[in-house]
């Protein structure tokens, strides 16, 4: 109930392949343990050249530690050892898409924001959201919306490097790569999740082009019910994406109240829960939570362990990468959820809820073309979505 006073921020995807995939996993659930490391990548491709794009990897085995699992959009989708362990700070697709923010570039404008940020003392804000936004500043039309769940990662300007005191928890990360006229749509989302912004170098020209931009900088005020963004818009591999930003005014709860309504459909969630906040088998649409520990390929994710929520949105195709827990406070908190529509990434989730292993990154990626910068990168310096 306390939840509902909570601000909260909802992104949901809408991909068949994705959706199976944690279906799958929702329900395989038995007793005790846990995965130590779990992050999943789900990456929409798009073959450009450089910078403000997602990236995946080379197709080298990494040694078995932080490694990953990755999968790119081909006639035939199938999971693969990712390349590089999370912890390559030159080759991971983590590293070489955050290049333009790690590293200077002046051609890519950037704005990052995290309740936890890297080199500061954890923030007061109620806002679990995190991520980065990647702008070409040229005519080239690119932008990338990095979303992520660990504290103390990406320090503006000082180079790639991995917090190892997260490697015993689940992550999950999704890189998406779009056209810029979606900015003001992503940006106003993310300003109903109530962020502290950590780095800025949004230009005056970008930020007079797209107001919502310098509302998100600016801190401006929401002041209309029902304190509940949802916007929709389509990624260059041309992935539909929903996302929603649930402002400390909604009073709502991420799951019973946003998705589960917007959505018109039966929901699973995975996220950590209290006793008060129970599945809902009543009604046209029901909320049921998976079962903690979860099994994944003859071992069991513990629920608590994991810092990764998402939700499985029913005959939707459609998984949802969340910020809130499933609790009476967090509707007093703010929140985000990114859902993706996919019917490739979903069965692709389906294969690998049976082949994970002790620590594992998942990366699923689906094609686009697009031209040169603002964009999600894999190891081999490809641009996809992921």
């Amino acid at each position: 109930a306390a939840d509902k006073r909570t601000p909260g921020a909802a992104v949901c995807l809408e991909n068949a392949g994705v959706y199976n995939a944690f279906r799958t996993a929702a329900l395989n659930c038995i007793e005790i343990m846990f995965i130590p490391i779990i992050l999943i990548f789900i990456s929409l491709n798009c073959c450009t050249a450089q910078d403000a794009t997602c990236k995946d990897d080379d197709g080298n085995i990494p040694p078995n530690v932080e490694s990953s699992n990755i999968i790119k959009s081909t006639a035939d989708l199938v999971w693969a050892q990712s390349a590089r362990n999370v912890n390559d700070g030159r080759e991971h697709s983590i590293a070489r898409t955050l290049v333009p923010f790690t590293a200077n570039n002046g051609d890519i404008k950037v704005l990052a924001y995290s309740d936890d940020p890297p080199n500061l003392p954890p923030r007061n804000e109620k806002s679990k959201a995190k991520g980065v936004l990647l702008i070409d500043n040229r005519d080239t039309d690119a932008a990338a919306w990095f979303v992520h769940t660990v504290p103390k990662f990406l320090a503006h300007l000082g180079g790639y490097s991995w917090p190892a005191a997260e490697t015993a928890k689940g992550h999950m990360f999704l890189c998406l790569a779009f056209n810029e006229a979606h900015l003001n749509l992503v940006a106003k989302a993310i300003r109903y999740q109530e962020p502290f912004i950590y780095a800025n170098s949004l230009s005056p020209e970008l930020l007079n082009q797209h107001v919502e931009l310098s509302n998100l900088i600016t801190g401006a005020q929401i002041r209309v019910t029902p304190f509940l963004e949802h916007a929709k818009f389509a990624t260059k591999a041309a992935a539909n994406i929903q996302a929603f930003g649930k402002h400390t005014k909604s009073y709502s709860d991420m799951y019973a109240r946003v998705l589960k309504n917007k959505f018109a459909a039966n929901i699973r969630i995975w996220a950590p829960s209290d006793a008060r906040s129970k599945s809902i088998c009543k009604g046209q649409y029901q909320l049921r939570k998976i079962a903690s520990p979860m099994q994944l390929a003859g071992s069991l994710v513990s629920r608590e362990a994991d810092s990764a929520k998402w939700a499985l949105v029913e005959q939707k195709n459609t998984v949802c990468l969340t910020t809130n827990d499933y609790t009476v406070g967090e509707k007093k908190i703010p929140g985000a959820a990114v859902c993706l529509e996919n019917a490739g990434v979903y069965n692709a989730f389906s294969f690998i809820a049976m082949k994970l292993t002790e620590t594992i990154v998942i990366l699923v990626l689906s094609k686009s073309c697009t031209a040169q910068v603002a964009t999600c990168k894999d190891d081999n310096n490809a641009a996809v979505d992921w």
